[in-house]
Protein backbone atom coordinates (compact mmCIF):
# COMPACT_ATOMS: atom_id res chain seq x y z
CA UNK A 1 0.00 0.00 0.00
CA UNK A 2 0.87 3.53 -0.59
CA UNK A 3 1.54 5.49 2.54
CA UNK A 4 0.34 9.43 2.05
CA UNK A 5 2.71 11.35 3.95
CA UNK A 6 0.95 15.24 4.34
CA UNK A 7 3.08 17.75 3.75
CA UNK A 8 4.65 20.29 6.71
CA UNK A 9 2.28 22.28 4.76
CA UNK A 10 -0.58 20.65 4.67
CA UNK A 11 -0.73 19.97 8.48
CA UNK A 12 0.10 23.53 9.61
CA UNK A 13 -3.22 24.33 7.69
CA UNK A 14 -4.94 21.83 9.26
CA UNK A 15 -3.97 22.68 13.11
CA UNK A 16 -5.00 26.42 12.32
CA UNK A 17 -8.24 25.30 11.49
CA UNK A 18 -9.08 22.88 14.13
CA UNK A 19 -7.83 25.33 16.37
CA UNK A 20 -10.35 28.23 14.77
CA UNK A 21 -13.09 25.65 14.44
CA UNK A 22 -13.38 25.57 18.79
CA UNK A 23 -16.43 25.69 19.94
CA UNK A 24 -17.04 29.01 22.76
CA UNK A 25 -16.70 26.92 26.37
CA UNK A 26 -20.43 26.80 26.89
CA UNK A 27 -21.68 28.41 30.49
CA UNK A 28 -22.78 25.70 33.04
CA UNK A 29 -25.80 25.65 34.64
CA UNK A 30 -27.27 24.46 38.02
CA UNK A 31 -27.61 21.03 36.70
CA UNK A 32 -24.05 20.32 35.32
CA UNK A 33 -22.59 21.00 38.46
CA UNK A 34 -25.16 19.90 41.34
CA UNK A 35 -24.30 17.02 43.68
CA UNK A 36 -26.27 15.13 45.35
CA UNK A 37 -25.35 13.49 48.56
CA UNK A 38 -26.63 10.87 51.01
CA UNK A 39 -24.66 11.23 54.52
CA UNK A 40 -23.71 8.74 56.81
CA UNK A 41 -21.69 10.53 59.07
CA UNK A 42 -20.39 13.91 59.61
CA UNK A 43 -17.53 13.75 57.55
CA UNK A 44 -19.94 13.44 54.76
CA UNK A 45 -21.03 16.72 55.24
CA UNK A 46 -18.79 19.76 53.33
CA UNK A 47 -17.80 22.14 55.05
CA UNK A 48 -18.67 25.84 54.25
CA UNK A 49 -15.24 27.79 53.73
CA UNK A 50 -16.74 31.22 52.35
CA UNK A 51 -18.93 32.95 50.85
CA UNK A 52 -19.16 30.58 47.44
CA UNK A 53 -20.90 27.89 48.09
CA UNK A 54 -20.28 24.06 46.33
CA UNK A 55 -24.50 23.74 45.18
CA UNK A 56 -24.93 20.61 47.24
CA UNK A 57 -28.79 18.59 48.10
CA UNK A 58 -28.88 16.48 50.81
CA UNK A 59 -30.96 13.65 50.70
CA UNK A 60 -31.39 12.76 54.81
CA UNK A 61 -29.85 13.61 57.67
CA UNK A 62 -27.46 12.51 59.93
CA UNK A 63 -27.94 12.09 63.53
CA UNK A 64 -27.07 15.61 65.14
CA UNK A 65 -28.15 15.02 68.79
CA UNK A 66 -25.34 13.04 69.40
CA UNK A 67 -22.63 16.22 68.59
CA UNK A 68 -21.62 18.77 71.10
CA UNK A 69 -23.80 21.94 70.35
CA UNK A 70 -21.24 23.67 68.52
CA UNK A 71 -20.39 20.90 66.33
CA UNK A 72 -24.05 20.23 65.56
CA UNK A 73 -24.71 24.18 65.17
CA UNK A 74 -22.39 24.10 62.57
CA UNK A 75 -23.17 20.74 60.78
CA UNK A 76 -26.81 22.27 60.52
CA UNK A 77 -25.63 25.35 58.95
CA UNK A 78 -23.47 23.55 56.20
CA UNK A 79 -26.14 20.95 55.40
CA UNK A 80 -29.23 24.02 55.49
CA UNK A 81 -27.18 26.63 53.14
CA UNK A 82 -25.90 24.91 49.87
CA UNK A 83 -29.66 23.75 49.41
CA UNK A 84 -31.42 26.98 50.40
CA UNK A 85 -29.26 28.72 47.72
CA UNK A 86 -30.12 26.10 45.48
CA UNK A 87 -33.90 26.37 45.64
CA UNK A 88 -33.18 30.24 45.84
CA UNK A 89 -31.59 30.26 42.34
CA UNK A 90 -34.07 28.11 40.93
CA UNK A 91 -37.18 30.42 41.71
CA UNK A 92 -34.82 33.32 40.73
CA UNK A 93 -34.33 31.82 37.23
CA UNK A 94 -37.71 31.51 36.83
CA UNK A 95 -38.62 34.64 37.88
CA UNK A 96 -35.99 36.08 35.24
CA UNK A 97 -37.72 33.97 32.61
CA UNK A 98 -41.03 35.51 34.22
CA UNK A 99 -40.09 38.95 33.55
CA UNK A 100 -38.46 38.89 30.14
CA UNK A 101 -42.22 36.92 28.89
CA UNK A 102 -44.18 40.01 30.62
CA UNK A 103 -41.78 42.20 28.50
CA UNK A 104 -42.44 39.91 25.63
CA UNK A 105 -45.28 41.63 22.83
CA UNK A 106 -46.06 37.87 21.58
CA UNK A 107 -45.82 34.36 23.32
CA UNK A 108 -45.50 31.49 22.12
CA UNK A 109 -47.77 28.52 23.10
CA UNK A 110 -45.07 26.52 25.03
CA UNK A 111 -44.32 29.38 26.89
CA UNK A 112 -48.04 30.73 27.98
CA UNK A 113 -48.44 27.10 29.57
CA UNK A 114 -45.57 26.93 31.35
CA UNK A 115 -46.78 30.75 32.97
CA UNK A 116 -50.10 28.92 33.05
CA UNK A 117 -48.72 26.29 35.02
CA UNK A 118 -46.69 28.74 37.54
CA UNK A 119 -49.65 30.67 37.88
CA UNK A 120 -51.61 28.08 38.93
CA UNK A 121 -49.08 26.76 41.46
CA UNK A 122 -48.33 30.11 42.93
CA UNK A 123 -52.23 30.94 43.03
CA UNK A 124 -51.51 33.95 40.97
CA UNK A 125 -54.31 35.67 38.60
CA UNK A 126 -52.00 37.37 36.07
CA UNK A 127 -48.59 37.31 35.42
CA UNK A 128 -47.71 40.38 36.78
CA UNK A 129 -49.03 39.24 40.51
CA UNK A 130 -47.08 35.81 39.69
CA UNK A 131 -43.70 37.98 38.90
CA UNK A 132 -44.36 39.62 42.54
CA UNK A 133 -45.31 36.17 44.33
CA UNK A 134 -42.02 35.01 43.04
CA UNK A 135 -39.53 37.45 44.89
CA UNK A 136 -37.52 36.02 47.47
CA UNK A 137 -36.21 36.86 50.93
CA UNK A 138 -32.91 37.01 52.92
CA UNK A 139 -31.15 33.57 53.49
CA UNK A 140 -30.95 34.85 57.32
CA UNK A 141 -34.87 34.76 57.94
CA UNK A 142 -34.70 30.99 56.00
CA UNK A 143 -31.85 29.50 58.40
CA UNK A 144 -33.37 31.33 61.29
CA UNK A 145 -36.89 29.40 60.98
CA UNK A 146 -35.29 26.47 60.35
CA UNK A 147 -33.13 26.76 62.92
CA UNK A 148 -36.33 27.22 65.04
CA UNK A 149 -38.70 24.38 63.19
CA UNK A 150 -36.37 21.81 63.19
CA UNK A 151 -34.65 22.30 66.39
CA UNK A 152 -31.17 22.77 64.68
CA UNK A 153 -32.32 19.62 62.93
CA UNK A 154 -33.16 17.34 65.78
CA UNK A 155 -36.85 16.89 65.46
CA UNK A 156 -38.60 13.70 64.49
CA UNK A 157 -40.23 15.07 61.48
CA UNK A 158 -36.34 16.58 60.19
CA UNK A 159 -34.70 13.19 60.68
CA UNK A 160 -36.75 10.77 59.12
CA UNK A 161 -39.21 13.25 56.53
CA UNK A 162 -36.56 15.86 55.36
CA UNK A 163 -39.22 18.25 57.05
CA UNK A 164 -37.42 21.42 57.58
CA UNK A 165 -39.67 23.95 58.43
CA UNK A 166 -42.72 21.35 60.00
CA UNK A 167 -45.34 22.10 57.02
CA UNK A 168 -48.14 20.03 57.63
CA UNK A 169 -49.88 17.90 55.18
CA UNK A 170 -53.65 17.60 54.02
CA UNK A 171 -53.67 15.40 51.59
CA UNK A 172 -53.75 11.30 52.38
CA UNK A 173 -51.81 10.72 48.67
CA UNK A 174 -49.00 12.58 49.24
CA UNK A 175 -45.74 11.09 51.54
CA UNK A 176 -46.37 11.89 55.30
CA UNK A 177 -45.86 11.13 58.71
CA UNK A 178 -48.00 11.42 61.53
CA UNK A 179 -47.40 13.41 64.28
CA UNK A 180 -46.51 12.44 68.17
CA UNK A 181 -49.47 14.54 69.23
CA UNK A 182 -53.35 14.69 68.13
CA UNK A 183 -55.52 18.14 67.93
CA UNK A 184 -58.38 17.18 69.69
CA UNK A 185 -59.39 13.28 68.16
CA UNK A 186 -57.92 14.45 64.69
CA UNK A 187 -54.45 12.96 63.84
CA UNK A 188 -51.77 15.51 62.50
CA UNK A 189 -49.49 14.45 59.60
CA UNK A 190 -46.66 16.64 58.46
CA UNK A 191 -45.49 16.06 54.44
CA UNK A 192 -42.38 13.90 53.62
CA UNK A 193 -39.65 15.37 51.28
CA UNK A 194 -37.50 13.54 49.00
CA UNK A 195 -34.44 15.78 50.16
CA UNK A 196 -34.08 18.93 52.26
CA UNK A 197 -34.00 21.25 49.00
CA UNK A 198 -37.61 20.22 48.62
CA UNK A 199 -38.49 21.02 51.34
CA UNK A 200 -37.22 24.67 51.26
CA UNK A 201 -39.24 24.77 48.13
CA UNK A 202 -41.95 23.64 49.71
CA UNK A 203 -41.40 26.69 52.49
CA UNK A 204 -40.70 29.26 49.79
CA UNK A 205 -44.52 28.29 47.89
CA UNK A 206 -46.24 28.48 51.00
CA UNK A 207 -45.15 31.87 52.14
CA UNK A 208 -45.81 33.11 48.35
CA UNK A 209 -48.95 31.70 48.65
CA UNK A 210 -51.02 31.53 51.72
CA UNK A 211 -53.37 34.37 52.96
CA UNK A 212 -51.36 34.46 56.17
CA UNK A 213 -48.64 35.75 54.49
CA UNK A 214 -49.97 38.77 52.51
CA UNK A 215 -48.44 41.52 54.50
CA UNK A 216 -45.24 39.33 54.60
CA UNK A 217 -45.02 39.07 50.78
CA UNK A 218 -46.22 42.89 50.23
CA UNK A 219 -43.29 44.10 52.80
CA UNK A 220 -40.57 42.23 51.08
CA UNK A 221 -41.08 43.91 47.50
CA UNK A 222 -40.08 46.90 49.37
CA UNK A 223 -37.39 46.11 51.77
CA UNK A 224 -34.94 42.80 51.96
CA UNK A 225 -34.04 44.05 55.49
CA UNK A 226 -34.80 41.28 57.43
CA UNK A 227 -35.90 42.44 60.90
CA UNK A 228 -38.74 44.64 58.51
CA UNK A 229 -39.74 41.24 57.50
CA UNK A 230 -39.57 38.85 60.41
CA UNK A 231 -42.46 41.35 61.72
CA UNK A 232 -44.71 40.29 59.26
CA UNK A 233 -44.15 36.30 60.27
CA UNK A 234 -46.12 36.09 63.27
CA UNK A 235 -48.94 33.97 61.90
CA UNK A 236 -46.17 31.39 60.77
CA UNK A 237 -46.38 30.05 64.75
CA UNK A 238 -49.16 30.15 67.52
CA UNK A 239 -46.55 32.13 70.06
CA UNK A 240 -47.02 35.15 67.56
CA UNK A 241 -45.23 37.91 69.10
CA UNK A 242 -43.09 35.51 70.73
CA UNK A 243 -41.94 33.92 67.55
CA UNK A 244 -41.09 37.08 65.97
CA UNK A 245 -38.63 37.65 69.03
CA UNK A 246 -37.08 34.45 68.81
CA UNK A 247 -36.66 34.98 64.91
CA UNK A 248 -34.76 38.13 65.75
CA UNK A 249 -32.68 36.42 68.78
CA UNK A 250 -31.63 33.75 66.86
CA UNK A 251 -30.64 35.65 63.40
CA UNK A 252 -28.62 37.95 65.91
CA UNK A 253 -26.93 35.19 68.73
CA UNK A 254 -25.90 33.31 65.80
CA UNK A 255 -24.73 36.27 63.13
CA UNK A 256 -26.77 35.02 60.36
CA UNK A 257 -26.87 38.28 58.60
CA UNK A 258 -23.56 37.04 57.08
CA UNK A 259 -24.98 34.35 55.04
CA UNK A 260 -27.41 36.91 52.79
CA UNK A 261 -24.26 37.68 51.00
CA UNK A 262 -23.42 33.82 50.40
CA UNK A 263 -24.30 32.48 46.81
CA UNK A 264 -23.58 29.34 44.29
CA UNK A 265 -20.62 28.85 43.45
CA UNK A 266 -21.62 27.85 39.75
Amino acid sequence: PILKIKSPIIKEAEQVKSHTLIKPKRIKSLEDVLVHVSPHRKSDIISIQNQMVQPIIYTKSIKLTEMSIENKKQTFINMMIPSILVAKHRIKEERKKVLKLLRQEHISKKDDLWLRKKRYIFKASTVDELYKRMELHPTSIVIAQAIIESGWGTSRFFEQANNVFGIWSFNEHEKRIAASKKRGDKTIYLKKYKDVEQSISDYFLLLSTKDAYKEFREKRLESQDPFILIEQLGKYSELGEAYIENLKNTIEENQLLAYDSYSLDI
